[in-house]
């Protein structure tokens, strides 16, 4: 089912750019912070003798495919306001007779008033549609002064902030779902404009990597024919690995990472401990994957518990969980609790998560803990090899090659569809 999209009604796909210029307009209609974050930006980029102040906190009337400008806002200057790929230099623009229909008109109460041209291509810019026409007052333009020249502003640019504001905090509920939806809109229909097609664009703004990584993680899907959930992670219902998780590091650089974890329920584990080959995951590190232990606790499904420390190295552990014994699944607490013991005194798990067991039974009473013999299998792309790679086109391939590797270590395979 597809999900609702203020922007995209219907399952439409309205690639004309009216539509791109209308869904920014009403976001900004409905949401004073995105008003005064865009006057901002464009007084930014006039001369300090240009900005008229003014309560920032009165909202603007916003009009979209319109003739008019509004006399009785009291209108003291006027801004061409080109909204564009890429941006255009010193295009100047002059008051006109020309029987004009502009993109879109925004009048602040600081008496600023922006006419917004849209080209989606920068490359086809007419300068006269810049140029506002004395036609659209009701009343003279004696007391009005325009720009001389149009004030260019990339899509990138104000997707960019957009997105912060979206990661903020500061906006409300509604205005971040709206916000949202109209970032969603421009990555479906022109995902060309955002400042985060690429990851070469992303530079080091971590809301930037994230959206792009959100994207990498669909493409993916797309081309594996798998779900993509939560914006981190494919999902692979009834396998070993339920969970190919991509995402972002939180490190400086930022690294794009792919982790999965085998055996991270009982009957994963049964699975697993049947099927890996042993010295083939043992030597995952030999192509670049981090594996290391990953026990933890678990009650009908739900993870409580996982283990801090441990002294055991993988091979020692696949060794001691995939014994004849099965020490792991459901276990009732009088056979746990010497389990525990023997694990704390044999370095599996420290005296600290050892005491959080049993203060995990002595607080809920439970009678029993599922013990999951999970491993953390990972690996990690620095930033420029990535870029180097989606230069080249070869990014997924990349990313469903090495996944290849630990997936084959325990009998599974990815299939990509096309």
């Amino acid at each position: 089912m597809a999900q609702a999209n203020l922007f995209n009604p219907f399952g439409s796909t309205p690639h004309h750019e009216n539509r791109l210029t209308w869904a920014l307009l009403v976001a900004i209609n409905y949401d004073p912070l995105l008003q005064n974050f865009l006057r901002e930006l464009v007084e930014s980029k006039l001369p300090p003798d240009a900005c008229e102040r003014g309560n920032s906190w009165e909202t603007a009337h916003v009009s979209t495919q319109t003739k008019w400008i509004d006399s009785s806002t009291n209108p003291n200057r006027i801004v061409s306001l080109l909204l564009t790929d890429e941006a255009v230099r010193d295009v100047r623009v002059g008051w006109s007779d020309r029987d004009a229909v502009y993109d879109g008109v925004i009048e602040y109460p600081n008496g600023l008033t922006l006419i917004v041209e849209n080209k989606l291509d920068h490359g086809n810019v007419w300068d006269k549609q810049l140029s506002p026409s004395t036609n659209s007052f009701s009343g003279n333009t004696d007391d009005v002064v325009l720009h001389d020249s149009a004030i260019c502003l990339e899509w990138s640019e104000i997707l960019e902030g957009v997105l912060k504001y979206v990661d903020s905090g500061v906006a409300p509920f509604g205005s971040r779902k709206i916000a949202r939806d109209l970032l969603s809109f421009v990555e479906e229909i022109h995902p060309e404009l955002t400042p985060y097609r690429t990851f070469q664009l992303c530079g080091d703004r971590r809301q930037a990597l994230d959206r792009r990584t959100i994207r990498l993680l669909d493409t993916l899907a797309s081309k594996l024919d798998l779900e993509s959930r939560g914006d981190r992670y494919l999902f692979r219902p009834g396998k070993i690995a339920e969970r190919v998780d991509v995402r972002t590091t939180d490190s400086k650089p930022s690294k794009i990472r792919v982790h999965l974890w085998p055996a991270s329920t009982a009957r994963q584990a049964l699975r697993f401990f049947d099927s890996v080959i042993r010295e083939d995951f043992l030597s995952l590190s030999q192509n670049g994957w981090d594996v290391a232990p990953n026990l933890n606790f678990s009650y009908n499904g739900t993870k409580l518990i996982w283990v801090s420390t441990t002294t055991w190295e993988s091979s020692r552990y696949l060794d001691y969980f995939s014994s004849d014994e099965r020490p792991y699944g459901r276990k009732h607490w009088d056979e746990l609790s010497p389990l525990i013991e023997e694990w704390e005194n044999e370095g599996l798990i420290c005296p600290e998560d050892r005491q959080q067991i049993e203060n995990e039974h002595d607080e809920t009473k439970r009678d029993y803990l599922d013990v999951n013999p999970e491993f953390s299998v990972s690996r990690e792309w620095d930033l420029d090899t990535v870029i180097e790679l989606e230069k080249r086109g070869e990014l997924e391939a990349a990313v469903i090659d090495a996944l290849t590797i630990p997936l084959g270590s325990w009998g599974e395979t990815l299939v990509p569809s096309h």
